[in-house]
């Protein structure tokens, strides 16, 4: 996003009145929300279309997601209580056949024959239902399960691939199905969800043997979705990666260190508007709020620590 500081920065911009800046920081302020909001609706609507299939219960008119999924989830619960409830009809038709042969053994008459061929029928019925019933619960429950990791793994991924550029030269239809190419292989390296130990959920990746991907260039830390993505594009030949050295006189941009360093790194970034978009994409990752005091000092903090002023604008 572009803010009033960022604008006031760039001598280019000097002779633009303070209006002027106004109204260009509002409006990228507002086409960030719009593309927030869509990404937003289109993860609902994935969804929405998953707990349809995989339960086959479907939404009512413009009912809200959590809504609808907590409505979905107490009728599979009903269904997960029948089972149990035919799985105690069939404990009790059991305990009754066994007590009908046990006084046929001692001498029971023809009415009581009849009465255990009919226990045994009941009895095959229900465990024929039972079976057919949990067979596809179980089938329900897992499928659900695979979904939604789906949905989760697909959205980091969706993330991971913002800061992404492929070299100039490349058409749109070859990078997209690059891109594509290399999502399919990352989705078939075993991803889980495990704890990050701050009480939330991290994305790994694990290899043909079972074992954690590990990142060289990080400490040996898991590899991250992003890192992941870039590992492979890069073995393709086909990533940008970014500017070495800076070209006109122009100072080169001052990477982050470790002591009072932001962490930010815009290496990739040709333009500031790409700068823009990938620091503010790596302060919201860390769970900054746009728009909040810490969000925008880190944000100025990032902005003069990589000496974005000196890249073009476009």
């Amino acid at each position: 996003m572009i803010t009033i500081e960022m604008l006031a920065a760039d001598a280019a911009l000097a002779g633009l009145s303070d209006e002027q800046k106004n109204a260009i920081a509002l409006m990228s302020k507002n086409d960030e929300e719009v593309v927030i909001g869509n990404r937003f609706r289109e993860v609902y609507n994935q969804l929405d279309a998953t707990i349809a299939k995989e339960t086959g219960i479907a939404r009512n008119g413009d009912e809200k997601t959590y809504l609808y999924l907590e409505r979905a989830a107490k009728q599979l619960a009903a269904k997960a209580n029948s089972v149990d409830g035919l799985n105690t009809k069939i404990n009790d038709l059991t305990k009754e056949r066994d007590r009908l042969k046990d006084q046929i053994a001692k001498g029971g008459d023809e009415a009581l024959r009849k009465q255990l061929e009919q226990s045994n029928k009941d009895l095959d019925g229900v465990r024929k239902q039972y079976d057919t019933l949990k067979a596809d619960f179980d089938k329900a429950k897992t499928d659900h399960a695979a979904e939604l990791l789906g949905i989760q793994v697909d959205n980091v991924l969706a993330s991971a691939k913002a800061g992404i550029k492929f070299k100039a030269e490349l058409p749109q239809a070859a990078t997209e199905a690059l891109m594509a190419n290399a999502l399919n292989n990352i989705k078939g390296m075993q991803p889980e969800f495990v704890d990050d130990g701050n009480g939330g959920k991290k994305l790994q990746f694990k290899g043909a043997n079972g074992e954690v991907l590990r990142d060289p260039e990080n400490h040996l830390e898991a590899y991250t979705a992003e890192a992941l993505l870039k590992k492979e594009l890069r073995a393709m030949g086909v990533l940008d990666e970014g500017r070495k050295q800076q070209g006109g006189g122009t100072s080169p941009r001052q990477q982050p260190n470790g002591g009072g360093g932001t962490a930010v790194d815009v290496s990739a970034a040709r333009t500031q508007m790409e700068a823009s978009e990938i620091i503010a994409k790596q302060l919201m990752q860390k769970g900054l709020i746009n728009g909040s005091k810490q969000y925008q000092e880190e944000f100025n903090k990032a902005w003069t620590e990589n000496n974005v002023q000196s890249l073009p604008m476009q």
